[in-house]
C-alpha cells in the first residue's frame, strides 16, 4: 500500500488534488454533449439548439467567476472545509436532478445553481496550499492545475463513450456519483489548519485593497489574457480542420483528439513548471512560457496538415500550458496566507472572465479570417512576455 504522508499539508495537497480531479471530471462528462440533451428536451430548430447549448455552457463559469470572491470571503470567515463540503454536496444534487428534467428551462435553472456554487476551483487551490511551506507552493498549484486540465482531457472521452451506451440522462447520474467521491475525500481526509488567534471571525479582502498590493493588478491582467488565449481556439477548430481536409465523418473525433493531446501536454507543463518554481523565479519561468506560446501558436495558422497541427498543439501545451500555474503561484506568494482564499477568488474570476470572452471574439474573427485568432494569440503572448521583461522582476518582491 502507498504510504500516507505524515505531514498534514501533504495529505491536504493529495486530498484536494484528487477532489478537484473528481469534480472537474464529473463536469466534463456532460458539458460537451449538452447540445444533444437540448435536442432531447424538445428543442428542434438547429439555431435554437446552438443558442441554448451556448447559454447552458456559458452561464455556470460566468456566475462562478462573479461569485468566486464571495465564496472566498465566506470560506475565510466560516472555514474552507465547511464551504467546500457545501459546494460538493450541491454539485451532487444538481447533477443528479439534471438527469430528470423535462424541459430546457429546468436544465438552465440547474446550470445556474452549479454556477452559484462554482467556487471549488479557487477554493481547492487555497485549501491545497494552506499550511504548505513557501517553497512548495508552486508544486502544489501545479498539481491542482494539472488535475483540472487532465479532467478536461479525460472527461469528454469517458462521458461520450458512456452516453452512447447508457444514454445522456444516465450519464448525468454517473457524473453526480463521481462528485460523491471527492465529497467523501474532503470530509474524511482534509485537515483544516488552525486559524491564527484573533481571526476566528475571518477577514475580508475587497478588490480595491487587493489591487493596492504590489504587482497584484498585473497578475490579474496576465491571468485574464493567458486563459483568454487558452480557451480561444476551441470554437474554430472544427472549421479549421475541415479546411485542412479532415474527412467530415472524422471531424468530431479529430477535434476531440486535438483537444485531448493539448490538455495532456498542458497538464505535464503545469506539473513540471510547478516543480521548477521551487528553484527558479516563477516570473522568469512565466516569461519563457509566454515566449514559447508565441513561437508555437503562430505556425498553427499555416499548418499544412492535421498531423502537423497535432504536433504544434502538443508543443503549445508543453510551452504555455503551465502559464496559469505560474500566475497562481506568483499570486499566492504575494498574498498572506490568511487572505489567500479570498485572493484566489479574484484570481479565478480574472481567469474565468478571460476564458468566457475569448470564444465570442474568436467567432467574430472567423468572419474576417479563420486564422485571425492564431495571430491575436501570438501577439498577446509576445506582448505579455515583453511587459514582464520590461518591469521590475517579481522575484525581488517575493524575496527569491
Amino acid at each position: 500500500m502507498p504510504r500516507v504522508p505524515a505531514e498534514a499539508w501533504r495529505r491536504n495537497q493529495l486530498v484536494m488534488t484528487a477532489a478537484v480531479f473528481g469534480v472537474y471530471t464529473g463536469f466534463a462528462f456532460v458539458l460537451p454533449f449538452l447540445p444533444l440533451y437540448v435536442r432531447e428536451l424538445g428543442v428542434t430548430d438547429e439555431g435554437d439548439v446552438a443558442l441554448w447549448a451556448g447559454l447552458l455552457i456559458l452561464v455556470a463559469p460566468l456566475l462562478a467567476g462573479l461569485l468566486a470572491p464571495v465564496w472566498g470571503r465566506w470560506a475565510d470567515r466560516h472555514g474552507q472545509k465547511r464551504t467546500a463540503l457545501r459546494a460538493l454536496g450541491a454539485y451532487v444534487v444538481l447533477l443528479a436532478l439534471s438527469a430528470w428534467v423535462s424541459d430546457v428551462w429546468q436544465l438552465l435553472a440547474l446550470r445556474v445553481g452549479v454556477g452559484l456554487f462554482g467556487g471549488i476551483g479557487p477554493l481547492g487551490l487555497a485549501m491545497a496550499t494552506s499550511g504548505a511551506p513557501r517553497e512548495h507552493t508552486g508544486r502544489t498549484v501545479g498539481m491542482i492545475q494539472a488535475a483540472q486540465i487532465l479532467a478536461a482531457a479525460i472527461g469528454p472521452l469517458l462521458g461520450g463513450s458512456l452516453a452512447d451506451v447508457i444514454g445522456i440522462r444516465a450519464t448525468f447520474s454517473v457524473a453526480a456519483a463521481l462528485c460523491v467521491v471527492p465529497l467523501l475525500f474532503v470530509a474524511a481526509g482534509y485537515h483544516e489548519p488552525r486559524r491564527p488567534a484573533g481571526r476566528e471571525g475571518g477577514g475580508s479582502l475587497p478588490l480595491f485593497s487587493l489591487l493596492r498590493l504590489p504587482h497584484v493588478a498585473h497578475v490579474l491582467v496576465v491571468l485574464f489574457l493567458v486563459n483568454f488565449v487558452g480557451r480561444s481556439l476551441t470554437p474554430i477548430l472544427p472549421l479549421f480542420l475541415a479546411r485542412l481536409g479532415v474527412n467530415p465523418s472524422r471531424l468530431a473525433f479529430s477535434t476531440g483528439l486535438l483537444i485531448s493531446v493539448y490538455s495532456v501536454a498542458a497538464a505535464l507543463s503545469a506539473t513540471g513548471l510547478g516543480h521548477l518554481s521551487r528553484h527558479h523565479s516563477p516570473d522568469r519561468l512565466l516569461v519563457f512560457s509566454l515566449l514559447g506560446g508565441a513561437v508555437t501558436v503562430l505556425p498553427m495558422a499555416h499548418a499544412p496538415s492535421f498531423p502537423t497541427l497535432l504536433l504544434l498543439a502538443s508543443l503549445l501545451g508543453l510551452a504555455s500550458g503551465g502559464a496559469l500555474t505560474l500566475c497562481y503561484t506568483i499570486g499566492s506568494l504575494l498574498i498572506d496566507a490568511p487572505l489567500r482564499t479570498a485572493a484566489f477568488g479574484f484570481f479565478s474570476s480574472a481567469a474565468l472572465f478571460g476564458g468566457s470572452v475569448s470564444p465570442l471574439l474568436a467567432g467574430l474573427l472567423v468572419r474576417l479570417d479563420l486564422r485571425g485568432i492564431f495571430y491575436v494569440d501570438a501577439a498577446l503572448f509576445l506582448l505579455l512576455a515583453l511587459t514582464l521583461l520590461a518591469g521590475r522582476p517579481l522575484a525581488q518582491s517575493l524575496g527569491q
